[in-house]
């Protein structure tokens, strides 16, 4: 970014070394012979002016200044004392001037467009007395630029301290430079409105690097958001305007330049006091008001920006593939109908979301701080927060959102790799404010998607029934077919019904919070996703080395297409014998395995594998094997092919097998009370039947009886079978319902649930779903080989209308 910002700055320097052109159109004798120059005492090195920036080049300055006014002295023009455009680019292009190239006619035209909107005047003259003035600038300019380009381009590595030194010195010499460019920019225009095509400007001066001129034109749109006016007309009003606002904003340049020095990176309150100061400098800064819906940019405008600043970022992304799906979420956020179009108003509220965040997040770590000892012990709260000083409503609002949000969620990731899923509590600030973060983006959602419920949990009463997030998932499921979250290829379509039905089902039975689905009054709601997604966030931080390590153990054994995306499948076998060492390995720059996040976990796997030989591998335990397979049936789309073979697993597969597990944990550590882990279902305490009078009881009634009737009666003794046998009574099977009748019989109707248990429900659960059965996945043909793929059955997912039609 000090590149282009160096170039701009030259711009300044151009007009004035370029000037001296005009005063040879005249013949030697005419003007004494070039030897004239030569009479100023100074030797002048034009080369010295590239690193105005840099350093201390006063001398040169003068120089310049001093050649200019004899140039000026022995010169007849058709203007005396005036420079004058034409002349001076008739005179490169005939050669004269030794070492300068006619290409630089272009950049002339350029010079003299800024000098005219900087000065005044005519178009196409500098004055002896704008010289003047230039030369001064440039002086004073010279004396204060080189500081701020070094901080600018310094590799030192800093602290929040010197950052926030260096960024006064960055204020301190831009309030000194602009305030000096404004004593030259000319105010008396005889009341005209002097403008440039700032477009046509940066391709005359630009031409020559492409590059440089798309990444500059990329950021245009800017200058409407900032400065109002078009994006490309550029008027001394709105410069004189820019110059005003160029220290702030040079701020939150040097801010987003400087954050990769940052030794405060993992630092998330120094982070967040960084970035809180710019946002609020940025929504201050906005020309148009906070309600006005003037229209500054489109999504294209930014897709263009990311092309050119960011490329591989978009590459990996693919922003572009999905313009309504982001206008939808857009909208969601913003609260606004204004389709491809960013507004004032909307951009206003951007920032404001931001604020509210980054303010309530920093009273989060203040009111952490005061309570550090107790919130760093690993065991239950038993205090009160309620004493901790607010100073507004605000901090009041902020103190009771706090105290929720620590009661109500006990697995926190923030800057753990991972939440620690045990009977301890592992807390941090950042794993709070990560929450409540969440919690404002799925209330927004919900609020656009979902419906308002005074019934619902948390702070926000808002709640999506299943037809609801069917409905979201059908606006979004290109961008989750692309990203691997929706798989197609189920029989007659039916895969958007089966991606929400899962979302539905896992925060709603299997989180910390879940209490099941009752669609008349309330199902999904804020509390509930946001423990799934705080899930889905920690699968997303193991993924890259839980997919390496797997790859590096298990060979690929289905390479029919090296080429194609995930290409490396590995046997399912290979996956079961080795998926506990890749638990107990160190996770690359935390230290941790993922057996230390889930130390319950793993003991429960050492007990379904202590009878295993020494030498022998942990498949030779069934009951590992089980807990498994009941894994990989809820987490994989497809298991076998369609003659019953076992199915290759992606390394994407293998992953979401951890995944899964960590819903499994959740629910399993929710209900052992005594905290032996498993679900007791034949002690005094029935923990199997909290659970489900607590969350199951309205999936396991849907299921038996979805539209109610007699046969809702049955839902508790069908999951108690379920526990205690694995499966659901099948009706359409005499002994298989002869079992049900006789087990209806017995007075001891109880079973502990383990982690295998809870996988089996998981798995039945997605199994008995009328979706599945309508819908079966064609799992031969649509996955047989890392190159199949299949087309939705139930009618196209593209676009019906171009992307060119859209912009």
């Amino acid at each position: 970014m000090h590149k282009y910002f160096g170039i701009l700055l030259l711009l300044l320097i151009s007009i004035i070394t370029t000037s001296c052109g005009d005063m040879f159109m005249q013949s030697e004798k005419d003007n004494g012979g070039l030897s004239g120059i030569n009479a100023a005492t100074c030797e002048l090195d034009p080369e010295a002016f590239a690193a105005i920036l840099e350093e201390d080049i006063s001398d040169d300055i003068k120089c310049l200044d001093e050649k200019l006014d004899l140039f000026v002295n022995i010169v007849r023009t058709d203007r005396p004392g005036f420079i004058s455009k034409t002349t001076l680019k008739t005179f490169i292009k005939s050669g004269a001037l030794e070492g300068v190239d006619d290409d630089i006619t272009e950049v002339i035209d350029a010079i003299f467009d800024l000098s005219f909107l900087i000065l005044g005047g005519d178009r196409g003259y500098i004055s002896q007395e704008g010289k003047e003035k230039l030369v001064d600038m440039l002086l004073y300019f010279n004396k204060h630029i080189w500081k701020v380009y070094k901080k600018f381009t310094s590799d030192d590595v800093v602290n929040y301290t010197r950052h926030m030194d260096d960024r006064q010195v960055v204020y301190n010499e831009f309030v000194r430079i602009a305030t000096k460019i404004r004593s030259v920019l000319e105010q008396d225009r005889g009341g005209e409105v002097h403008r440039i095509d700032s477009e046509k400007f940066l391709a005359e001066f630009f031409g020559s690097t492409p590059d440089t001129y798309n990444s500059i034109t990329s950021l245009m749109f800017l200058k409407k958001v900032f400065l109002g006016g078009q994006k490309f007309d550029l008027t001394y009003l709105e410069l004189e305007d820019a110059l005003y606002k160029l220290p702030e904003l040079a701020l939150v340049a040097f801010d987003l330049v400087k954050s990769e020095k940052f030794n405060f990176a993992d630092d998330l309150r120094s982070m967040m006091l960084v970035y809180n100061k710019d946002v609020e400098l940025a929504r201050n800064l906005l020309h148009y008001g906070a309600d006005d819906l003037e229209q500054l940019f489109t999504v294209y405008d930014v897709f263009s920006a990311l092309d050119s600043l960011v490329p591989d970022f978009m590459k990996d992304i693919a922003l572009r593939k999905y313009p309504r799906e982001i206008i939808d979420i857009k909208t969601a956020l913003f609260e606004s109908n204004n389709g491809k179009h960013f507004t004032s108003k909307e951009m206003d509220t951007l920032f404001g979301i931001m604020n509210d965040i980054f303010n309530e997040g920093e009273f989060f770590f203040r009111v952490y701080e005061a309570y550090k000892s107790d919130l760093d012990s690993r065991s239950e709260l038993t205090i009160s927060f309620e004493n901790f000083p607010t100073r507004n409503e605000a901090e009041r609002e902020y103190l009771e959102n706090f105290s929720r949000i620590v009661n109500n969620y006990k697995y926190i990731k923030g800057t753990f790799t991972a939440p620690y899923f045990s009977f301890e509590y592992y807390r941090n600030p950042a794993g709070y404010m990560e929450i409540m973060a969440l919690e404002k983006g799925v209330h927004l959602l919900f609020k656009k998607f979902g419906r308002e419920n005074p019934n619902a949990r948390g702070k926000y009463k808002y709640d999506m029934t299943l037809d609801q997030t069917v409905a979201f998932i059908n606006k979004i499921k290109r961008f989750l077919r692309d990203n691997g979250i929706t798989t197609v290829g189920r029989k007659d379509g039916g895969e958007a019904v089966g991606t929400a039905e899962n979302l539905v089902l896992m925060s709603t039975l299997f989180q910390n919070q879940s209490d099941g689905c009752d669609t008349d009054t309330v199902c999904m709601e804020v509390p509930e996703i946001t423990e799934f997604l705080v899930g889905l966030l920690t699968a997303l931080s193991v993924k890259d080395f839980f997919i390496e390590e797997i790859k590096s153990i298990c060979p690929n054994v289905d390479p029919f297409d090296p080429n194609a995306p995930d290409s490396h499948r590995i046997s399912v076998q290979c996956f079961r014998e080795n998926f506990i060492e890749v638990l107990k390995r160190p996770i690359k720059g935390d230290g941790n395995s993922l057996s230390q996040y889930m130390p319950l976990l793993y003991s429960y796997i050492q007990e379904l594998t202590e009878n295993v030989d020494p030498n022998g591998v942990p498949t030779e335990s069934d009951d590992y094997v089980k807990f498994l397979s009941e894994t990989e049936a809820f987490t994989r789309t497809c298991t076998n092919y369609d003659n019953g073979d076992s199915l290759p697993m992606k390394s994407t597969d293998a992953f979401a097998v951890f995944a899964g597990l960590l819903n499994v944990e959740s629910t399993i550590l929710r209900f052992d009370t005594n905290q032996n882990n498993k679900m007791d279902g034949s002690k005094s305490h029935n923990e199997v039947l909290s659970a489900y009078y607590e969350v199951y009881e309205g999936a396991i009634q849907g299921l038996v009886a979805p539209n109610g009737g007699f046969m809702e009666k049955l839902a508790k003794p069908i999951f108690q079978y379920l526990v205690k046998y694995g499966t659901v009574p099948d009706t359409a099977n005499f002994n298989s319902l002869w079992d049900f009748v006789k087990f209806l019989l017995k007075v001891n109707k109880r079973a502990d649930a383990t982690r295998t248990t809870i996988a089996t429900i998981l798995k039945t659960l997605g199994d008995q779903s009328e979706n599945t059965k309508l819908h079966p996945f064609k799992c031969t043909e649509c996955l047989g080989s890392p190159s199949s793929s299949c087309e939705p059955d139930d009618g196209s997912w593209d676009y019906d209308w171009t992307i060119e039609e859209f912009k």
